[in-house]
């Protein structure tokens, strides 16, 4: 059967995601997970609740309560309210419905997050990239003077960047909310910098902030994200959001998780420390890019990405690797951050193998 005729034909041009390589008893370092894992709570709480999984999920509007307690209380005002906010199966998912809502053309800044390039094809709308500067800062001005920018409706701000680890100035973001654009500011790496834009949603009618659980409070596994912005845009993102679009168990453990803000802050400082430490020895051998994330962006050359992922491959560990970037010389590779003992596994293979 020839299916092409009944395809879109722009979906040939999109690229499926390919998630980071996985082999059991390997320490995974790709995927920017936390290793660490849930609280004991969270952990409960799901064994507890599994049993009820035959309901539809329910308690949307609790943990949205929940979430606006923590920005409030993170911020000490009072800007947030559960009216703020949307539940996302994951922040790849409020993506998808910014691009459902709002028209093109989008912008961004090039390397990114790829999700947001990648979701405007599928849609079949327009995605411009802006590189950044060769040490992967990005030049505001550069930014907001070039002519696709003028275009651009919706423009995407990942910070901490994803995946170089850097951040934008938040002087630079506001000078970008001053544009009668709608700026998306992704912090899904927000718990590692401790640098957030929330407290401007009550100055600028204009922002949303994404944020997901995936990473500092360990879910991952479950998909549970959140956009904040004024009502408005939340009443029309509500529009089109499929129903119970986040599941039952995610929202339980989602509750737990923001109920034990303590365990992910230990966790969070972990990881901080270790980053300091591995960034340190690695810089001996590679170029490495400052980092405000979970992970260590590095430059690998004169190996190539493929030479380095595959000689750490052979001593079970896994990296990501993303070899050279267009319009930037290097090979890169991406390291999650891991826990003590998985960092020191992966010095010790390093310090011995390059």
């Amino acid at each position: 059967m020839e299916y092409s005729k009944f395809f879109k034909t722009w979906i040939s041009d999109v690229s499926p995601y390919i998630p980071g390589k996985m082999s059991e008893n390997f320490i995974k370092l790709a995927s920017n997970e936390n290793d660490y894992g849930p609280s004991k709570k969270v952990i409960n709480v799901i064994k507890d609740k599994a049993k009820d999984v035959f309901r539809y999920p329910y308690k949307d509007e609790s943990v949205k309560e929940k979430i606006s307690e923590c920005c409030n209380s993170s911020t000490g005002k009072n800007l947030i309210s559960k009216e703020n906010i949307i539940l996302g199966n994951g922040s790849d998912e409020i993506i998808e419905l910014l691009i459902k809502t709002f028209r093109s053309p989008y912008i961004g800044f090039y390397p990114s997050f790829a999700e947001y390039n990648r979701v405007a094809k599928i849609f079949n709308e327009i995605y411009y990239e802006i590189p950044l500067n060769d040490d992967f800062c990005l030049d505001c001005g550069k930014f907001i003077n070039n002519k696709k920018f003028e275009k651009a409706k919706v423009v995407f701000l990942c910070s901490p960047n994803n995946p170089t680890g850097g951040i934008i100035e938040r002087r630079d973001i506001e000078k970008i909310l001053k544009f009668n654009k709608i700026v998306v500011v992704d912090e899904a790496y927000y718990e590692f910098s401790n640098l957030t834009c929330i407290d401007l949603i009550d100055n600028y009618e204009n922002l949303i902030v994404l944020r997901t659980m995936a990473k500092a409070f360990g879910i991952a596994g479950l998909r549970m994200g959140y956009g904040i912005a004024n009502k408005e845009i939340i009443k029309f993102l509500h529009k089109v959001k499929p129903p119970f679009n986040v599941n039952y168990l995610a929202q339980e453990a989602a509750l737990a998780a923001l109920d034990d803000n303590d365990f992910m802050k230990q966790n969070v400082e972990k990881i901080i420390n270790s980053r300091e430490i591995l960034s340190k020895i690695l810089s001996k051998k590679f170029k490495i890019f400052n980092s405000r994330t979970n992970f260590i962006f590095a430059d690998v050359s004169p190996y190539t990405a493929k030479e380095f992922f595959e000689a750490i491959y052979e001593k079970k560990i896994i990296v990501r690797p993303f070899g050279k970037l267009k319009g930037f010389k290097g090979e890169y590779v991406r390291i999650t951050v891991g826990t003590e003992d998985e960092n020191k596994i992966l010095i010790e293979v390093i310090e011995n193998t390059f």
